[in-house]
Formats: structure tokens, sequence, C-alpha cells
């Protein structure tokens, strides 16, 4: 039986003998909980059809009703082609906070950077892949609504679920 440092270096070598057998995309693999968080909280902020919104705590923030279509792929074109989806996604972003600055105020966001950052884990030709422009234009919040499920759909097969469980300590 070893012990002292002899113990200590088998059980190292042991640990990156397993971390190698992974699959090495496993830690490349997107995930994009800290993005979906800053699209859910922009599908509510979303201008409705009647010309305004408030969100209720912050009376400040009011905005008038913008008239913005933006190019919107689907999860087909980003099962196709994820890194250009998301390339799109990017761009119609800025577009969109740039159009809603305009007319009301709205919180510094960095999610076209945070998408484009994302985009580029994916290795793919850009080639059989479709020009944002040639995408369907869509009201913000279908647009908004179109990206968060693509980024659910992302989540859902490449983020690790952790399991929390309840332990009942008696005594």
């Amino acid at each position: 039986m070893l012990r002292g440092r002899p113990a200590f270096a088998s059980v190292y070598l042991c640990f990156v003998c397993l971390l190698s057998l992974l699959p090495s995309q496993l830690a490349a693999k997107p995930c994009t909980r800290d993005i979906l968080k800053q699209v859910k909280f922009l599908v509510k902020l979303a201008p409705s059809l009647d010309g305004g919104w408030t969100d209720g705590k912050n009376p400040a923030i009011i905005t008038k009703s913008v008239d913005c279509r933006l190019y919107t792929p689907t999860i087909d074109d980003y099962q196709n082609c994820p890194s250009s989806t998301l390339k799109c996604f990017a761009d119609e972003i800025k577009v969109l906070i740039e159009e809603w600055s305009t007319v009301g105020k709205i919180p510094c966001f960095t999610l076209n950077i945070s998408l484009t950052t994302l985009a580029s884990k994916f290795n793919q030709t850009e080639s059989e892949c479709r020009q944002c422009e040639l995408f369907r234009e869509e009201e913000a919040e279908n647009f908004l609504k179109g990206l968060q499920l693509t980024l659910e759909m992302m989540n859902s097969q490449h983020c690790v679920r952790i399991r929390r469980t309840r332990r009942n300590y008696q005594n």
C-alpha cells in the first residue's frame, strides 16, 4: 500500500487519465444560462402592441412602441448552421438595442458580444448557410421569443444538469 507522496501521485495520475478519456469537446459545449436570462428580460421588455411598457417596479423605464422588424432565424437554421445563426441573432440584437434606446431608457447590454463569442465556439463552414438578410423579418417580440427558444434548445443539448438532492439528517 502506498503512503504519502507516492499515493498522492498515483491518485493524481489516475485522475488525469480519467479526464483524458472524456471527449475533448465536452468542455467546449456551449451552455447559455446567463445569456438566456438576459433574453428573458428583453422578452418582458419588448414593447407591447398598445403603445407602451412599464415593468411596474421602475416606472421611469417607459418606452413607446417601436415598429422594428428583425431578421429571425429558426431552430432549424440553428441546427443546420449554429454559428451563422447565432451571429445573425447577435447582429439583430444590436439593432434592437439601438432602436429601443432611441425611445426610452434601456439597460446597457453586451448580449450581442456574448452571442458572437458563443457563435465562435462552433466549427462550421459558412458556405452552405443562409445570410442573415435572407431570414424572415419578425416583430421584436417574436424575434426575442425565437432567440429564447433557440437558447433553451441549446441548453437542453449542452448544459449539464446538476441534480440537487435533499438529505434528511436525523439525530
